[in-house]
């Protein structure tokens, strides 16, 4: 029978040490009280009593009082309800601990991927500098002929008005160039940083997936003795 005062929140290991101390203390009944003969006379028993000494087992054919047996019956139920609960206990750390090598186990590869994705995207940023300025040394290269191109034909005879409109045409295509390179050139340097602030979150979540791990070996069970 279960003590209905004894809850799974309640209980402790002094509770349990009590209980177990109290079934292994040997059981003292109350002394029992003979009556002999003083005398060796056929003609009955003497009056006088001996007390007997104490014993842990019960003298045969002395009954147990039923407050006895019904404390001790609680008491051994509430001992198998605490051994129920402790198993279930065992079982869920047991299980948390799977649960924990299961994670670890997880970890380690999404921070193997994460790490090759950042590479990579380092990788894509250093050519995408790369290519600005490539860019850029193109552009100037284009201007300077331009220029040079403009100052030759000044140097020359006075052109006709063909030449002359073919040079206008000539420099309205190299205004268009120019524009078409200038948005180019924002255009990746907005991938540029797109890709930064990309390649800071994942090293964030990194870090935190490096410390998550670390936390999680730490409450893991090291090797046996």
């Amino acid at each position: 029978m279960v003590d209905p005062e004894v809850n799974e929140e309640v209980m402790d290991d002094d509770d349990w040490e009590d209980d177990v101390e109290w079934l292994m203390a040997p059981v003292t009944l109350p002394r029992a009280t003979m009556t002999v003969s003083s005398t060796y006379e056929l003609g009955g028993p003497s009056t006088a009593t001996i007390e007997g000494p104490s014993f842990p087992l019960p003298a045969p054919g002395l009954p147990v009082p039923p407050t006895v047996i019904k404390d001790l019956s609680t008491r051994l139920g509430n001992l198998e309800y605490k051994h129920r609960v402790l198993m279930r206990n065992i079982e869920e750390v047991s299980d948390a601990k799977v649960a924990d090598s299961i994670a670890i186990r997880e970890i380690h590869p999404r921070v193997a991927i994460v790490r090759e994705q950042v590479r990579v995207m380092e990788l894509q940023a250093v050519q995408v500098v790369s290519r600005l300025k490539e860019i850029e040394i193109e552009t100037r290269v284009q201007q300077v002929e331009s220029r040079v191109d403009t100052y030759s034909s000044g140097q020359m005879a006075v052109p006709g008005q063909d030449e002359i409109v073919g040079l206008s045409q000539q420099v309205r295509t190299l205004q268009t160039a120019l524009h078409e390179t200038e948005l180019q050139n924002q255009q990746l340097r907005t991938r540029v940083a797109e890709m930064e602030s990309h390649v800071g979150i994942l090293m964030s979540y990194m870090l935190w997936m490096e410390e998550r791990l670390t936390v999680l070996e730490k409450r893991l069970p090291g090797p046996p003795p």
